[in-house]
């Protein structure tokens, strides 16, 4: 009778956790129609570089642990350059184009939030700004530059003797993308979509 009573919880237990799986990957179909929006919304000289699952926004949980449902992410490339500059030991500087302005957006289930704790943390990054809310999802999004050949550019890098580096022209920095209006067409493309 044990036997019986241990089998049919272990049974019980395996089920749900398959459930879990299932609903797991129902969530991020869900989310990826969301994605999809978004991406039918960027201009036609931009395109998708990367995507990821189970991630959460930038800068949301430094120094802390996170233990709630990830997100979808999108690093959406435009076709703006964006130079490294470095000084040589002359104190002359240089500029390289090594990569791309980005923008990286994350898609994450209505009950995520920022945690309150990452504020006492010195010297935090700023965190990746929410740009949309509603019952199914919260939106956040953040400038960026990206680099489209690391093994390149760790080789060019390699390859001057530079004393400082910086990404001044970076959106990182500036907040500056050609996609001028990337939060009104992420609110446009998600308004009326649930």
């Amino acid at each position: 009778m044990r036997f019986q009573v241990k089998s049919a919880v272990l049974i019980a237990m395996f089920g749900l956790c398959a459930m879990g799986v299932a609903m797991a990957d129902a969530d991020y179909e869900k989310l990826k129609h969301y994605a999809d929006k978004i991406v039918a919304k960027m201009p036609s000289t931009w395109r998708v570089v990367e995507e990821k699952t189970g991630v959460i926004p930038y800068g949301h949980y430094d120094g802390s642990k996170y233990e709630g449902p990830g997100g979808l992410s999108l690093v959406l490339e435009g076709d703006r350059d964006v130079f490294l500059h470095w000084k040589d030991k002359s104190g002359i500087w240089h500029q390289e184009s090594l990569a791309k302005e980005s923008l990286e957006v994350w898609i994450m289930p209505s009950q995520y939030h920022q945690s309150w704790k990452r504020f006492f943390i010195m010297k935090s990054p700023v965190p990746a700004e929410r740009i949309y809310s509603s019952k199914e999802i919260k939106v956040y999004g953040y400038p960026a530059h990206y680099i489209p050949s690391l093994e390149k550019f760790e080789e060019t890098v390699s390859s001057f003797p530079a004393v400082t580096t910086s990404w001044p022209d970076s959106p990182y920095n500036t907040g500056i993308l050609s996609w001028t209006t990337w939060k009104e067409d992420i609110k446009k493309a998600l308004q009326g979509s649930e």
